[in-house]
């Protein structure tokens, strides 16, 4: 087998060029299945990796549940760059083998490779479970630390890393950096520090090192240095703005809001705040008081576009359709004017489409889909959308259509794939249906809606049992969300 985590420096993408590829093979296949895996082989090593994924495509059709299998066509698919369709692969194979090492190593490696520098770290530490003594893993652990900026749990590491592995020159190497990186921090510190001795009492200079702090993920520090800017002025923003910013970066919603909730107070005209107060609002699952703080952004300023879109979706989840629906008009009838920004065109027709399923006008929805379409092609949510009005309309086949054409385009959307089930499910493709929604599980395990689905489908198949426990499932992940 083969995985891709030999990684210098800041990059997560795999060198493809540094050794053969060897795609994994399960012994004793038999039949189809047997001569697909070794077409896709020897494409495989031969540099057609387009053949090797159509081979292993096909002997994923012939044993869905083989997880090695689905870890081929991933393989093969991130040699042809297409990450995150081989994300949504390597998830599938892991939920099929939750000991397939190289799966989460490959995994997290694209993780990286994209930015989500979260989840990558989440995956290489699962893989830790299963091959505690590998010093590559911590390395690749701590290189997803340090792209966080988390440099304390980077240099530890490290240090693991070189305590299994005294001769790896990356850790070595990786932690030199940190700590230069840690010392230079601290020398910022320690001059602000002494500027803040040379006027203590000007309350910028400790905005500079609050957010010095802020930088280092040091919140105590941060805070205890904007409580000292509050003291020496009580009724001024600067304090309450650096409060506001480190809560927000600690995602503390409770107290972002009353910070928002206390800067609205000291400056009643400044719509920025108002907006922030509305999304800490809406974040605390408040949408009566969001809306309100967004309608007082929007009094003061009324052209703010983000404020407008922030007012339409928290009217969408509040189910508020009918205020929703001339918000998201009024956006489109902006955007068709040339007044908006190519990306918030596109955001205005899927919300003005969303709104317009959500209200049970399914033939409007799919123009506004189709419009959204023309002017951004392959727009996921224009297909979702699209397909969403179809599924309404009992139009199966143009539904399953788009649904295909969504999930084509964000592979690693886990509302698309458990919608398409059910659709799978209401024309009796039961097999796709459920190979369908445990891919939306596998990517999102939290996906209350994924495991009603999953039951569903199974109680129509006759396998009571297995329905009753996915509804368990989704029983047990509502009651801990609640």
């Amino acid at each position: 087998m083969t995985y891709m985590s030999d990684m210098q420096g800041e990059s997560n993408t795999p060198n493809v060029n540094s050794q053969p590829v060897q795609f994994v093979r399960r012994e004793q296949l038999r039949g189809d299945e047997q001569s697909l895996t070794d077409r896709g082989n020897s494409a495989a090593q031969q540099g057609d990796y387009e053949t090797a994924a159509e081979a292993f495509a096909q002997a994923v059709e012939v044993s869905p549940l083989n997880a090695r299998a689905r870890y081929n066509l991933a393989l093969a698919q991130q040699y042809l760059g297409d990450a995150e369709t081989a994300i949504a692969g390597y998830r599938r194979a892991i939920d099929l083998d939750p000991q397939l090492l190289d799966a989460y190593i490959n995994l997290g490696n694209l993780y990286g490779e994209l930015g989500m520098h979260e989840e990558s770290l989440e995956t290489f530490q699962e893989a830790q479970d299963l091959d505690p003594e590998n010093d590559e893993l911590y390395l690749s652990v701590a290189d997803a630390y340090r792209s966080q900026n988390l440099f304390t749990d980077a240099i530890q590491a490290y240090r693991q890393t070189l305590m299994l592995n005294p001769e790896n020159a990356s850790a070595a190497d990786n932690l030199r950096d940190v700590r230069e990186r840690v010392n230079d921090q601290w020398r910022r510190v320690m001059d602000q520090e002494h500027k803040i001795d040379d006027n203590p009492s000007d309350p910028a200079r400790y905005a500079e090192l609050a957010s010095l702090y802020l930088d280092m993920r040091r919140y105590d520090d941060a805070l205890s240095t904007a409580n000292n800017m509050l003291t020496l002025d009580p009724d001024g923003r600067t304090g309450y703005d650096m409060l506001a910013a480190i809560y927000e970066q600690m995602g503390e919603r409770d107290q972002a809001a009353g910070i928002y909730e206390r800067i609205v107070t000291i400056d009643p005209e400044d719509a920025e705040a108002w907006e922030h107060l509305g999304t800490w609002r809406s974040l605390q699952n408040k949408a009566p008081e969001a809306i309100t703080a967004y309608q007082r952004a929007l009094q003061l300023d009324p052209q703010r576009v983000t404020t407008r879109f922030s007012l339409a979706e928290t009217y969408l989840e509040a189910e508020r359709y009918s205020d929703a629906l001339p918000v998201y008009q009024a956006l489109v009838d902006d955007a068709e004017r040339g007044d908006l920004q190519t990306d918030d065109l596109a955001a205005a027709y899927a919300g003005l489409a969303e709104t317009l399923n959500a209200l049970g006008h399914y033939d409007e929805a799919i123009q506004a889909s189709t419009s959204l379409l023309e002017r951004s092609e392959d727009d996921p949510e224009g297909y979702y959308q699209l397909a969403t009005a179809y599924d309404a309309l009992h139009r199966y086949d143009e539904a399953i259509d788009n649904y295909q054409n969504a999930i084509e385009s964000d592979p690693l959307n886990a509302d698309y794939y458990n919608d398409y089930a059910d659709t799978l499910r209401e024309v009796k493709r039961y097999d796709e249906a459920l190979d369908t929604v445990q891919q939306a599980i596998s990517m999102d395990p939290s996906l209350i809606l994924g495991y009603e689905t999953l039951a569903q489908i199974y109680e129509e198949m006759g396998r009571s049992e297995e329905a009753a426990s996915a509804m368990s499932q989704a029983n047990e992940l509502r009651s801990v969300s609640e």
